[in-house]
């Protein structure tokens, strides 16, 4: 299975409907992968050795890294979780067949970070070359800043903002307060407090709040959680911190 299989999702046809509704497009299933695994030397698992290979690969109920040493460019894992294991003799060989399931039908590439140092503003270009359904990628951002002035991170090429201030964020014992931002799953972390979660209101979300669009010359009121269009992305950074945007690619790769 490689993950690549898509179900159409349509309506019926009938005596009046002669061509069907499309209601868009679904991945059959995530990425699974089958081994067959013996000794180096052919003979067979002892039982503990058994006992011990079993243990391991089931050691985990969530998905855990999965990769190949393929050496092939560019390096692609998995997250997976072993969800079968059977005992069996093939070719003369006494081994074990080996069944991992992923929780996408995609492949991801080695996270790769970007760190930028900002006083006043700066401004950069981020290209997106992720291979998700609709080409919108969602980076994670730590930010790191030891003022209680806002912060205002714009995706120019998106025509949209997002305004923080960390003054009611803990600092450390270096005076700089610390988040993650998980834009993909909408979950900021204190990375001081123990990663615990930052509720909204703690980083100057509220009823007046609201953020400048410069490549708009307007202001928007939501919440915004920064995303990259397909292709180039021009970011610009308002406010003294540091940054760092880490991406993990999601790649129509197959299994191998």
């Amino acid at each position: 299975m490689n993950g690549l299989k898509r179900n159409i999702e349509s309506g019926t046809v009938n005596h009046v409907r002669l061509t069907t509704n499309n209601y868009g497009i679904t991945f059959e299933d995530n990425i699974g992968f089958t081994f067959y695994i013996i000794k180096m030397d052919n003979s067979n698992f002892s039982r503990p050795e058994s006992m011990a290979i079993n243990n391991w690969l089931t050691g985990s109920t969530t998905p855990k890294l999965l990769y190949f040493n393929d050496e092939d460019i560019p390096s692609i894992h998995y997250y997976a979780v072993c969800t079968e294991i059977e005992d069996k003799v093939f070719n003369g060989h006494y081994g074990k067949r080996v069944v991992f399931k992923t929780n996408s039908p995609f492949g991801f590439m080695t996270p790769v970070e970007r760190r930028f140092a900002v006083t006043g503003s700066d401004e950069f270009v981020i290209d997106n070359i992720s291979d998700t359904i609709t080409g919108v990628y969602y980076p994670t951002i730590l930010l790191s800043s030891s003022s209680d002035e806002d912060i205002m991170i714009e995706n120019i090429s998106d025509h949209k903002s997002v305004t923080l201030n960390l003054s009611k964020i803990t600092p450390d014992s270096d005076g700089i307060k610390n988040i993650l931002i998980h834009n993909g799953t909408m979950k900021i972390l204190d990375k001081n407090n123990n990663d615990e979660l930052v509720p909204l209101w703690k980083i100057g979300f509220g009823t007046d709040y609201s953020s400048y669009v410069s490549s708009t010359d307007e202001y928007i009121n939501k919440f915004y959680w920064l995303r990259l269009i397909r292709g180039a992305n021009k970011i610009k950074i308002s406010g003294n911190c540091t940054i760092t945007f880490v991406f993990e690619f999601p790649r129509k790769v197959g299994c191998l």
